[in-house]
């Protein structure tokens, strides 16, 4: 981490930021963030071991987990008639039973978290919409086990189910139109309805993949729209979404410089007001959601998505979805690795593999042998974006021309005060780096601020990829999952209504303003 030396004052940046309160802007609610996990981690048992617990905890009592991602059509749900069936030998995913559903409720008890399922398609649609049935072949899987399934896990959590989706990324592996789609989760959702009436249980669709643009999205509601016998409140409780800003799949590449860049804000910026502008179209109101993202598709980028970068990345990402109006955003993550442990994709074990973007990992097999898995870089991202109370967002006027340098949010909390977060979004291990002196003209008239900073004291700066420097208020994330060390704030002078904060390159202010 660089220092400035006592003769030699740090490059500084100037800028001033007026907050600007729009009763229609974005709310923040206490369940926008979640997170993404294999189908594969909850049938092998992974997901629901007590260990997982304390890491939901730590971030707060509401959230999401989507259970579902690539292996999603790898696993045999063995419940119903298929109980005591013997799972095919292409069900690599391993086999979800009631044992599994069990855990999952304590897991959600013990949170105050929630679900949404995953279910197989591949097998139940026409097996001539199927792109390329040698990859990765399912097991034979019919829309009546699905229903099975789903039937056992309303019996077992209840108003914890929030959906049921269909599939992953339909437009990777099957040829299903948009109108083919909408059939589908039509034909999906009827069928859950006739088993479970009282349920009132929707799907999640359509789950498409990662593109920038959103052409799938807006097809699937085409199709929705023209079907004049149904409404798409009927049968959808989310309209789902993935984005990944950056590619690791084939020969891409990303670097940490493109991931923090101006670039990456801008076109997720334009991916966001494409969803949100394709809800709109919808009568009534169905939640937006990213249920899968993360820094790069393919599991990460090595380097990057596992580096401190990440830090700070998610923090702004997780603020800039949240700005946007998305209902929710699910960070994709393993829960059950050992750090760097990648399988390649032929491997039986890809699907409970090590992912670079994972939220926790095992430092060896010591370590998660007695359930100790270290938070990494993203974690902390999250866990500091889990600081801002509920509210609605606050205009702030920062220029494009400055994300190479900032970013800004805040948000007014219920009982009135303002949190502003500033994030210095310069590598601190370059010396051209300059600190942030950003100037805030506040909404109204606060009498004092606290601030809580998140950052890392590791001399490589964004390419850190040692999780241990990296600290929230002076506090860091244990082996267990919980919080250790004494919460650290600094006071913050307020004048009138304006306040002047410096924001080192490389970390990222908490501020909350007090009437």
């Amino acid at each position: 981490m660089r220092a400035a030396a006592d003769d030699a004052l740090p490059p500084t940046a100037s800028l001033t930021l007026t907050a600007t309160v729009n009763g229609q802007n974005a709310g923040l609610g206490d369940e926008f963030q979640g997170f993404s996990v294999e189908s594969a981690d909850f049938a092998h048992g992974f997901l629901t071991r007590e260990r997982m617990a304390e890491r939901l905890r730590t971030l707060g009592p509401h959230g999401v987990i989507r259970l579902g991602g690539y292996s999603m059509d790898l696993v045999w749900p063995a419940f119903g008639a298929w109980s005591d069936a013997p799972a095919p030998p292409q069900a690599i995913g391993g086999t979800v039973d009631q044992s599994d559903l069990n855990g999952l409720k304590q897991l959600l008890d013990d949170t105050g978290w929630r679900v949404t399922l995953g279910a197989p398609l591949k097998t139940v649609i026409d097996p001539s919409k199927i792109k390329n049935p040698a990859r990765d072949p399912s097991p034979d899987v019919s829309l009546d086990q699905v229903v099975a399934e789903v039937a056992a896990a309303y019996e077992t959590l209840g108003g914890d189910l929030l959906g049921v989706e269909l599939g992953n990324e339909y437009d990777n592996v099957t040829t299903l139109t948009d109108a083919e789609m909408w059939e589908t989760a039509k034909q999906y959702q009827a069928a859950i309805d006739r088993a479970l009436p009282q349920a009132r249980l929707k799907v999640i669709a359509p789950s498409a993949n990662t593109a920038k643009t959103n052409t799938r999205l807006d097809g699937f509601v085409t199709a929705a729209l023209a079907d004049e016998a149904t409404n798409p409140q009927q049968v959808l409780s989310e309209l789902a979404s993935h984005w990944y800003p950056w590619s690791h799949c084939g020969s891409s590449r990303v670097t940490i410089d493109q991931l923090m860049s101006p670039l990456t804000y801008t076109n997720t910026r334009s991916k966001l007001a494409g969803i949100m502008a394709v809800g709109d179209r919808l009568p009534g109101t169905i939640p937006m959601t990213l249920n899968e993202s993360n820094s790069a598709s393919c599991s990460g980028m090595p380097e990057v998505s596992n580096s401190y970068a990440t830090s700070l990345w998610s923090l702004d990402y997780l603020l800039q979805a949240a700005q946007s109006g998305v209902d929710r955003l699910q960070f994709h993550t393993n829960t059950a690795a050992i750090c760097g442990d990648f399988k390649p994709r032929d491997s039986a074990d890809y699907p409970i593999s090590y992912r670079y973007y994972g939220a926790f990992c095992a430092a060896d097999q010591s370590a998660l042998d007695a359930n100790e898995l270290s938070a990494t870089p993203l974690y902390y991202g999250i866990w500091a974006f889990r600081q801002v109370p509920q509210g609605r967002f606050v205009d702030l006027d920062l220029a494009d021309a400055d994300l190479d340098k900032l970013r800004a949010y805040a948000v007014m909390g219920l009982n009135g005060t303002l949190t502003v977060v500033l994030i210095n979004v310069q590598d601190p291990a370059r010396a051209e780096s300059a600190y942030d002196s950003v100037t805030l003209h506040l909404p109204s008239s606060y009498r004092t601020g606290q601030q809580v900073t998140l950052r890392s004291s590791a001399p490589e700066g964004f390419a850190s990829l040692d999780a241990g420097r990296i600290t929230l208020g002076g506090r860091t994330v244990t082996p267990a999952g919980t919080a250790a060390g004494t919460a650290q704030s600094t006071a913050v002078p307020v004048e009138h209504t304006s306040s002047t904060v410096t924001v080192a390159p490389g970390t990222a202010q908490i501020i909350t303003f007090s009437h």
